[in-house]
């Protein structure tokens, strides 16, 4: 009996010393534990520390960045792009002689503004007169042979087939004569329309053919441009009804241009659809073969915020700007739209009112106090020379 229970008592000893041993390992887990947590809190309460030690360094030891910053206003942009083109002539004919003839005057000179119908030139008209002459004077001769035969007939001295053969005669003569007055009359070559008088080809002696060309004019009331617009800008000037039109011959001048029309199909492989605008050019001053920009509206903003498109600081995918916050600088992530000119659209990110750093930005960090030295409306003024 005593060995029993001393042999009991020995596997209890040793299931105890087993628990023990098996206890250490999880202790010491556990105190590594927590001397890890602590160690961390010790670290991260370090961090802060000197966090806000740097801060109150920086407040106390870095001076304020000089600044000029724009205070954001709404206003009108226009989404336009600028395209290349060519003065033409409204009209420009090619004035050609109608009959055969030798060139006996000029009675226009170059650059002469002449009216619809004035005359350029005179052919010899001597044939085409004497022509006339002849018909008419065998038109008499038919006609009071008619009118003996009518009074024959009724008579009957005469047949009625007489009087029919004659009667066609008669008719055929008149229908000569006009032919004769037309080749009469276009001896004497004339503007088909109001013009000014570019080039004479005839010369006073010389012998002109029949479709050979005489004159050059040009109708220059009002003239045309033709510009070729890109395929992926059509949809966007579809419905355009004008357009500005520099001049860059005449110190730039600004005119607007009417839409004619724009064609359906691309004149190349370059995909440039062609769209012609008429101008007004009532003192002649815009003369055709000169350069012009067209400036076609794309898309107009009427409550847009723009920002110098150097203000905008970009980090990869990031963009951003900094404002003046209440004497501190302020990062602002910014969403832009189009580009014109030097302006970005910001479609989100700022609002009227804001101050925006467009001189010395590239020096800034978050709450980095600032000294502004000019705070303006309006870009420009910091862009002048």
């Amino acid at each position: 009996m005593k060995d029993e229970k001393h042999m009991k008592e020995s596997k209890g000893k040793g299931r105890g010393l087993r628990f023990v041993w098996g206890m250490i390992p999880w202790v010491l887990v556990i105190c590594l534990g927590v001397f890890v947590g602590s160690m961390f809190l010790k670290a991260r309460e370090e961090k802060t520390r000197l966090e806000e030690a740097k801060k109150a360094a920086m407040k106390k030891e870095v001076p304020p960045v000089k600044v000029i910053t724009l205070t954001l206003k709404t206003h009108r942009l226009e989404d336009k792009i600028s395209l290349p083109a060519e003065v033409e002539p409204e009209e420009e004919v090619l004035v050609k002689a109608e009959v055969a003839g030798q060139v006996v005057n000029i009675l226009a000179r170059e650059g002469q503004r002449l009216k619809k119908g004035q005359v350029l030139v005179e052919l010899d008209n001597r044939d085409y007169l004497s022509r006339l002459e002849r018909i008419e004077a065998n038109y008499r001769l038919a006609k009071r042979d008619y009118q003996r035969n009518e009074t024959l007939i009724k008579s009957k001295a005469t047949s009625r087939s007489r009087l029919d053969s004659i009667e066609a005669q008669l008719k055929d003569l008149e229908a000569q004569h006009r032919e004769a007055e037309l080749a009469l009359g276009r001896t004497r070559i004339s503007a088909p329309i109001s013009c000014v008088l570019n080039d004479i080809m005839a010369k006073k002696g010389n012998f002109v053919g029949v479709g050979d060309p005489v004159a050059q004019i040009l109708q220059l009331d009002r003239v045309k441009v033709t510009v070729g617009v890109p395929e992926s800008d059509v949809a966007a000037i579809f419905n355009l009804d004008e357009a500005d039109v520099v001049i860059e011959a005449l110190d730039n001048r600004r005119v607007k241009g009417k839409k004619v029309f724009l064609a359906r199909m691309p004149r190349s492989l370059a995909r440039l659809y062609d769209l012609e605008l008429a101008i007004p050019n009532p003192d002649g001053w815009i003369l055709p073969g000169m350069f012009a920009r067209v400036e076609l509206v794309k898309r107009v903003y009427d409550d847009a915020l723009t920002v110098p498109l150097y203000a905008v600081i970009t980090r990869g995918e990031e963009k951003y700007v900094y404002v003046d916050r209440d004497g501190k600088a302020e990062k602002r992530p910014v969403e832009l739209g189009v580009l014109v000119g030097w302006q970005a659209h910001v479609k989100s990110g700022l609002m009227a009112g804001d101050k925006v750093v467009v001189v010395g930005h590239r020096l800034l960090d978050q709450d980095q106090p600032l000294e502004v030295i000019k705070n303006t409306h309006d870009i420009r003024e910091i862009l002048k020379p």
